[in-house]
């Protein structure tokens, strides 16, 4: 009984090393793409993570496991800077999975010189190279955009960015709020960092300031849409200044 139970266990011990022994020996199939939330993203697709895997000269299909750089294939797909993750291993069934998970964009930035791009949940640059553009606040701001240096690095660890920063900061509280989400359409950030809105109701500009004190600046403008703009009507006034403490300044147009 005690040899059974001895034999039984160099059996479980020893079976994955053999399966795994064989597998490495064993041609690769093909690959297999998944890229997450391809749904509702398109930034990267299957023909651009195939190109990278071509560009690399890594043969794939038919070649035994062993003989492939899983890593210089990972390393090659983690240059495009659209993606959060990108991960390569081998299926027991000898099939090579390239998985990727797009970046989630949380604002759109116009730059005065430089071009477009957009900044993600986690504060990275992304270049917008493609014509997918999804809809989101568009923030204009006066500063110099150099792709080269830039995409993908994060905005929270240079003092080149440090309006960005800001600018992002306060795109998160729209974002958040279902009002303001709805009613702010378009951002503009001087290079002095002072921020001007213009809403998708009524033809006027809003004067923010500085982004300090923005949630009390957007509470002020709350009560002032409520309980003023109805009265006054939402075309009168050409500029609606919510930069000062306590007070609404409005320019009639």
């Amino acid at each position: 009984m005690k040899i059974l139970t001895v034999l039984t266990g160099v059996y479980v011990l020893f079976t994955p090393l053999f399966i795994h022994s064989r597998m490495d020996a064993s041609p690769c199939r093909g690959i297999e793409i998944t890229i997450s939330d391809s749904a509702r993203h398109r930034f990267v697709n299957r023909n651009d993570i195939m190109t990278l895997v071509r560009s690399t000269g890594i043969r794939v299909r038919g070649v035994p496991v062993n003989e492939i750089s899983i890593a210089g294939i990972e390393e090659k797909i983690k240059t495009l800077k659209e993606l959060r993750v990108a991960e390569v291993y081998f299926s027991a069934d000898n099939m090579m999975h390239i998985y990727a998970d797009q970046r989630e964009p949380v604002m759109r930035v116009i730059a005065t010189y430089g071009g477009d791009f957009f900044i993600d949940t986690e504060g990275v640059i992304m270049r917008r190279h493609n014509i997918y553009t999804p809809r989101l606040h568009v923030f204009e701001i006066d500063m110099v955009f150099s792709p080269n240096t830039m995409t993908g690095t994060s905005i929270f660890e240079n003092e080149k960015t440090e309006n960005l920063a800001r600018a992002y900061e306060l795109v998160t509280y729209i974002n958040n709020d279902t009002f303001w989400s709805a009613m702010i359409d378009h951002l503009y950030m001087a290079r002095d960092g002072e921020v001007e809105m213009v809403p998708r109701v009524g033809n006027h500009v809003i004067h923010l300031g500085k982004v300090e004190n923005y949630q009390e600046k957007f509470d002020k403008l709350f009560v002032f849409y409520r309980e003023a703009m109805p009265k006054a009507g939402w075309d009168r006034y050409k500029t609606v200044n919510i930069e000062y403490k306590g007070q609404v300044v409005c320019q009639r147009r």
